[in-house]
């Protein structure tokens, strides 16, 4: 990458003229002593006035104390009177090297460390930083720098990467050894034929052609020069590939493997029955076990049908299942709080005192692992707890999911909170693997009675019966094969052995006969369970969250569900065939991630394709130098950040942002900003060999943007890069959009406006584990992440410092979250904090709100309780509250 990674046409005057240069935060090396220096300068004058003006110069530079190595050569003499002769080389004190172009008569200057010899191989890259007239408006003088790496590059030059250009009057950069020696040399005039330049002077562009451009050229002492990232192609059958499946892909063992894909359609997907004759039909053994919108999630045999599936008619992309993050930190990170402490300071104790605890009001608490809560209920936990799970039906054999110790036991704790809240409700654990993201809505489904069996469920029960089918069809032959055996029953040989054989074989259907049938009981005892489990649940809440792979903004499918039926609609004068149905009542946390997450306007205020994190004007961080560049770091638990990031950390990179839709092209997937993702390594951050803010890149996202959803108005876009810290070191992000190749016609010319949201994913960590986030740029307001975003859900936040908020990345007036809760709690032994937490403890006091029959959906502000505040009863609600006595009255 370079400094430019996009070069654009002229940018406007004014714009630039807005942009605030960065105040110096780049630490160099300390030069050599001494400094070998190549003067160029120029005396146009008679023959006296030269003399006179060439001593001069040779008593300035000797005052700077310049030795001249050429002053015992033969003919150093004439130069006095040599009209033609314009250079002088000799060693200078570093400290003074610069002070030489305060003489009107020097042109420029080239210096090298005392010492420094050119390597041998002409095309050997040598590190070379250059300073350019500075005298110019902000506008010209970007002009200027772009223009100049456009001249050098024709001498092997190739610019640094993400390096401070000091207002663009520095270039930093690598040129070929064979090229140093010209850097002193007028560079309008090169690279140069045999007589006369490649490009004659009049026809450079201005300000290029107006006068020398270069004023001075430091050869730096640098030995390893950094290699240019050259990341593998992308093979075109691939494109459609999230980046982690295409790396899970690449190994050739995992091609035979079962795999669980998502399958993005073009299309919102209305007809189950099709999709998953589709998939048997053409991938046999596959099995479709959930749709949510225009997303498929199917389990397949082999990994190699993937490939297949991409080509599919109506497929955009096929992807690794989004894992939802856990809220919950089992470990404290603020201030702790007791149960009863915080219920006393929630007013809760006063719907205790009018006798409402939750008693007969069933909710559901969405987890991803309770492991131990079953030896809890009766004491932690109410005694009509009961406990399902939602990864038993996504396996042939429906037994459930082995527990995932980066997850151990988050949703218990989540339990232990909701049930010191509300002691007596009916509480139901519903484990679900965070993968699965369409199981939030076949939950809903299954309170309100919509349905008696889920999508995946109706898979296997169609193996079921295929499998009961193959059982009969076989044992029929087994059978019939027995009989024919012991039709004979003589002592010969084969006749024992065929008896024998057709015995062994009968007797091994008992055995299969009885996995049969427990399979069966497996198969009725859980669709058992999440009819009537489920069924009639006043309350879901749910504490997982999606930063990423679905629509944010409140746009996807399933928050449009959430919010369709969280609004009560006005009865009606004809009476409905079907029973009302309250409205839903959902529960959800808000986002964990922090300053894991950034989020804000695209802006390139300077147009060179890079996005700045910031406003121009706004003060940089220290030891930063660019808006740019945003450096990350290691979040402890305790809430410190550390700037290293240490070897081996596995990180994945997500950025989703939305384009409205092409009017003249509908159909194009194709976005106006494609944006790439790069890792940028700080090879020396206390500048002691190396400047400062000499990067290297070590990852790049290579692929282009998936579209993960489409409608005739706008589309969503992904990039994704996974990334491995290859040594401990400083890393900083950066995202740049090439800019967009030039229309045929000036109408097609399209300018969009969009609002990136960024996600690191610190891969293979509980959520209590340190995390990588970003440490020169965070945005608060990038949004809760989702389903959190849905208006019609109750998101519950808290205080706590860095804590996102908002709808959505540019959706400042769509307050979230609705409610803030505690953020540490104290549950016996344990202490637990995060959003998930206070979500818990804030279902439990919607359940006691719906037992004291506060109006639906919103339960908590139907009580008074203003939007983004503590959750805290208002005294007023509380007067008018009967207790059940009265109730029952």
């Amino acid at each position: 990458m370079t400094h430019a990674l996009a070069r654009y046409g002229l940018v406007t005057a004014a714009l630039l003229c807005t942009t605030a240069l960065a105040p110096a935060q780049v630490k160099e090396p300390p030069r050599t002593e001494k400094v070998k220096l190549d003067i160029r300068y120029r005396i146009r004058a008679d023959r006296d006035e030269r003399v006179r003006q060439y001593l001069d110069l040779q008593k300035f530079l000797a005052n700077l104390g310049f030795e001249d190595t050429r002053k015992n050569e033969p003919d150093y003499d004439l130069e006095i009177l040599d009209s033609n002769a314009e250079r002088f080389t000799g060693t200078i004190p570093s400290a003074k090297v610069l002070d030489v172009l305060n003489n009107p008569r020097v042109l420029n200057i080239l210096f090298a460390p005392d010492g420094f010899m050119l390597p041998a191989e002409a095309d050997k890259p040598v590190a070379i930083k250059l300073g350019l007239r500075s005298d110019y408006l902000p506008a010209i003088q970007q002009k200027l720098h772009r223009q100049v790496i456009a001249q050098l590059a024709g001498m092997g030059f190739s610019e640094a990467l993400g390096y401070d250009t000091q207002g663009y009057t520095l270039v930093r950069g690598t040129i070929q050894a064979k090229s140093v020696p010209l850097l002193v040399r007028d560079l309008r005039t090169e690279p140069s034929g045999w007589f006369l330049p490649l490009v004659r002077q009049d026809q450079l562009p201005s300000p290029l052609r107006d006068r020398n451009p270069v004023r001075w050229a430091e050869v730096l002492p640098i030995a390893d020069v950094t290699a240019p990232l050259t990341p593998a192609p992308v093979v075109p059958a691939q494109l459609r590939y999230s980046a982690d499946l295409r790396a899970l892909l690449g190994n050739a063992a995992a091609k035979n493997a079962p795999l669980r894909v998502e399958v993005i359609f073009e299309n919102r997907i209305t007809d189950f029955d099709a999709v998953r004759t589709l998939f048997l039909g053409r991938f046999p053994g596959s099995s479709v076990d959930g749709i949510i919108g225009n997303i498929v999630h199917v389990r397949l045999p082999r990994a190699s049908y993937v490939e297949g599936i991409s080509q599919e008619p109506g497929v955009l992309g096929v992807r690794l299942p989004r894992q939802g993050a856990e809220t919950i930190v089992n470990a404290a990170t603020g201030k702790s709080t007791t149960p009863a402490e915080a219920i006393k300071a929630a007013r809760l104790d006063e719907l205790y005192k009018r006798g409402y605890t939750g008693a007969g009001v069933k909710v559901v608490l969405i987890g991803s692992d309770f492991t131990g809560a079953d030896k809890l209920i009766g004491t932690e936990l109410p005694k009509r707890t009961k406990i399902i799970d939602f990864t038993t039906e996504l396996t042939p054999e429906l037994l459930p999911f082995p527990a995932d110790p980066l997850r151990a036991g988050a949703g218990t704790t989540a339990a232990k909170a909701l049930a010191a809240v509300a002691p007596d409700a009916d509480l139901i654990l519903v484990r679900i693997d965070p993968g699965c993201f369409f199981h939030l809505n076949a939950i809903i489904r299954l309170t309100r009675g919509e349905i008696q069996y889920t999508d995946a469920l109706l898979v296997r029960l169609n193996e079921l019966a295929n499998r009961t089918k193959t059982f009969d069809t076989d044992r029929a032959q087994a059978v019939a094969a027995y009989k024919a055996a012991y039709s004979d029953l003589t002592d010969n040989e084969v006749a024992v052995t065929a008896r024998k054989k057709a015995k062994a074989d009968l007797d091994g259907f008992i055995q299969k006969e009885k996995e049969l049938v427990e399979l069966t009981d497996r198969f009725n005892n859980y669709q058992k369970d999440i009819t009537k489990g489920l069924e009639g649940a006043q309350v879901i809440v749910n504490t997982l969250v999606w930063e990423s792979g679905y629509p944010l903004d409140a746009i996807s499918d399933f928050a449009g569900i959430v919010d369709r039926l969280a609004t009560d609609l006005p009865p009606r004068i004809v009476k409905p065939l079907t029973p009302h149905k309250p409205p839903l009542v959902w529960v959800q946390s808000a986002s964990a991630a922090g300053a894991s997450v950034w989020g804000g306007p695209f802006l390139d205020a300077n147009r060179d394709g890079l996005m700045e994190f910031v406003p121009p004007k706004t003060k940089l961080p220290a030891d930063n130098w660019s808006p740019a560049l945003n450096f990350l770091g290691i979040r402890a638990a305790s809430g410190s950040v550390t700037p290293e990031l240490a070897a081996g950390t596995k990180l994945r990179f997500t950025v989703q942002w939305r384009e409205p839709a092409d009017p003249n092209f509908p159909e194009a997937d194709i976005p106006v900003r494609p944006l790439t993702i790069r890792v940028l390594r700080q090879i020396d951050p206390n500048g002691e060999k190396r400047s400062s803010d000499e990067m290297a890149e070590d990852a790049r996202s290579v692929s282009v943007p998936n579209v993960i959803y489409r409608t005739p108005t706008f589309l969503v876009f992904e990039q994704m890069l996974e990334f491995t810290v290859p040594a401990a070191g400083r890393f900083a992000l950066a995202l740049d959009s090439a800019a967009a190749a030039e229309p045929l016609l000036p109408a097609l010319q399209r300018e969009v406006e969009i609002y990136p949201r960024i996600v690191i994913e610190t891969l293979g960590t509980s959520a209590s584990d340190p995390k990588v986030v970003f440490r020169s740029y965070t945005a608060p307001t990038a949004g809760v992440g989702t389903p959190g975003d849905a208006l019609g859900a109750i998101t519950i936040g808290t205080d706590a410092p860095g804590a996102l908020v908002g709808g959505g990345t540019g959706l400042t007036l769509r307050g979230k979250p609705d409610v803030l809760g505690p953020n540490t709690l104290t549950l016996g032994a344990q202490t637990a904090s995060g959003p998930g937490v206070a979500t818990a403890f804030a279902g439990g006091a919607s359940v006691l709100l719906l037992q004291a029959r506060v109006a639906g959906p919103n339960v908590l502000a139907a009580t008074g309780i203003e939007p983004g505040k503590k959750l805290e009863l208002p005294e007023r609600w509380l007067k008018i509250v009967p207790s059940i006595a009265k109730r029952r009255e």
